[in-house]
């Protein structure tokens, strides 16, 4: 059963309920209907905003509806109903999260020829960008959840840890430093990950708050992770972001790297962001390599990781033995590959 409690206008509320043919009892304030959550949504639609933006809800039994006590009980314990709909969508979103899947994509250390790492990759039914259009809370939800599944099957693909793992974070999310670091250590430590394998990355941060961003960072270091910047390259404001948060890692932006040995101007750009990344002492990865011209001026370019489908593809178990066999070999037809 379902009880209704309006302060306002409880007159009104009876009329309209009336008037959808809706069946139901009052006690004072609170209206009781006897139906199912799925039949109470489809009536909502015909309510008034300026009842829906003032009505509470609560569900009850029937013996909730004995005495006064228990009537004062259901009014402390009665939510809002946008409360009401984001509590049965986070309901509804886990069974969709947990039909989701995590899948790591290779990142190769041009030094060693081995893998450095991994992208944590969260493959779900609904993607998050498109969360954000039903609510905040359920695309956080969702971003947590992508986050932890990922901490989650790292150690059960990787027990060793040997490899780096990164993980993507939205500035959207990155509003309370101490409370998004604390969560995330939280996490490291009731998995026994090691911190220093963790690579934090901070992707579509135009706009960001920078201050947020910098504390975030600086939190980051202090416990032994690592900070990456995506999209490096893409905009001025881009190459300001990576003057201001000087991360660890800055991931050149996946444009510049299609086809940059056709194209003199994206060389140019290419060299000159590594050169500033070297005098800084930042690595660079550069992501999206699909063609051996590619890599090859990227070698001679002088970058430190390396990512791509010319390496492999995301998996849910990756192969880390061929993924190595394919770097190495790949490398190691080209001199710089093993001299830089």
């Amino acid at each position: 059963m379902i009880a209704l409690y309006l302060k306002d206008s409880p007159q009104k509320l009876s009329n309209i309920l009336s008037s959808l043919g809706v069946s139901f009892s009052t006690i004072g304030n609170v209206f009781i209907l006897d139906m199912e959550k799925h039949a109470f949504f489809l009536i909502v639609e015909g309510l008034p905003k300026e009842i829906t933006k003032k009505l509470k809800i609560s569900f009850v039994e029937k013996e909730d509806l004995s005495s006064a006590e228990k009537l004062i009980e259901i009014g402390f314990r009665s939510i809002s109903l946008e409360e009401f709909a984001e509590e049965n969508l986070f309901y509804g979103l886990s069974e969709v999260l947990n039909n989701g899947d995590i899948y790591f994509h290779s990142i190769i250390d041009v030094k060693t020829k081995k893998i450095y790492g991994f992208e944590a990759l969260c493959r779900l039914p609904i993607p998050i960008y498109k969360l954000f259009k039903v609510s905040d809370r359920i695309a956080f939800f969702a971003d947590n959840f992508c986050r932890e599944r990922a901490l989650l099957d790292y150690t059960r693909r990787f027990p060793m840890q040997n490899y780096h793992l990164f993980l993507n974070f939205h500035p959207k999310f990155l509003k309370n430093p101490l409370e998004n670091v604390g969560e995330l250590i939280t996490s490291l430590m009731n998995k026994e990950v090691d911190a220093s394998k963790i690579v934090v990355e901070i992707d579509e941060y135009e706009g960001m708050d920078l201050k947020s961003v910098k504390l975030i960072r600086d939190f980051l270091k202090a416990e032994g992770i690592q900070v990456a910047l995506d999209d490096v390259g893409a905009g001025y404001a881009g190459l300001y972001q990576l003057t201001e948060i000087h991360p660890d890692i800055a991931k050149l932006d996946m444009a510049l790297v299609r086809d940059v040995y056709k194209s003199p101007v994206k060389q140019a750009v290419v060299k000159g962001l590594i050169s500033a990344c070297k005098a800084s002492n930042i690595k660079v990865l550069a992501e999206g390599i699909e063609k051996e011209e590619e890599l090859l001026f990227l070698l001679e370019a002088g970058v430190d990781l390396l990512q791509g489908f010319l390496f492999s593809k995301p998996s849910p178990y990756p192969n880390t033995r061929e993924i190595e066999k394919v770097a190495y070999n790949l490398l190691a037809k080209h001199p710089l590959g093993g001299l830089l």
